[in-house]
């Protein structure tokens, strides 16, 4: 129990690091970035569930507060760098029946399942960005035009565009190596279930 807890916070955390890496790579869709550090936080949060997508993706936060904040003032560093991040891992969710469906070569089940947790992890981290382009960059929006009409159509734009590379990559994953989302010491499957996954 203990050597197999260690390995669980042990990928939490290494998928942490890849979520921060990768927030440094920006591919631009319209005046928004295609946001590749959601990637990581969505396959942990399916691979190890919920509770352990939250505690990487508040790392990550945490993480990007503290290299890419300003410190002129916190608390728009905490909405714009580490808000967007500690929910995504609310896909972690949809783990156990991602996991028990592609245990049980259903994938058409595994493929709903894992569209629907990329879509509300990638939802939370663009509603939490909203939150902060309308409190944090008012001076942006021209008179007459309220601030959330002014930002939504950018931030739907790349919300649309990180979900469809997001759900791409992780149901080619899903389709190619459904064992990469089911740990060994996965808590989702049966003892019965996993000694069937360990003799394959």
């Amino acid at each position: 129990m203990g050597s197999n807890s260690t390995k669980a916070w042990a990928e939490t955390a290494l998928f942490a690091v890849l979520a921060i890496a990768l927030a440094y790579v920006t591919m631009p869709v319209g005046e928004y970035n295609l946001v590749f550090a959601l990637l990581p936080l969505l396959f942990i949060s399916l691979r190890r569930g919920m509770l352990l997508g939250l505690v990487s993706g508040t790392l990550t936060g945490l993480a990007l507060f503290a290299l890419k904040g300003e410190g002129t003032d916190v608390a728009g560093d905490i909405l714009t760098q580490a808000a967007p991040f500690i929910f995504v891992g609310i896909a972690g969710f949809f783990a156990k029946f991602t996991q028990r469906t592609l245990n049980n070569k259903r994938f058409p089940n595994a493929a709903l399942n894992i569209l629907t947790a990329s879509f509300f992890g990638t939802l939370v981290y663009f509603v939490w960005s909203l939150i902060s382009d309308i409190f944090l960059s008012e001076e942006a929006v021209p008179a007459g035009v309220s601030a959330f009409a002014h930002f939504l159509p950018g931030q739907a734009l790349s919300l649309a565009a990180t979900f469809a590379v997001s759900a791409a990559v992780l149901l080619l994953l899903a389709k190619v190596s459904p064992k990469a989302f089911i740990p060994k010491d996965s808590r989702f499957l049966s003892r019965k279930e996993k000694s069937k996954l360990l003799n394959d």
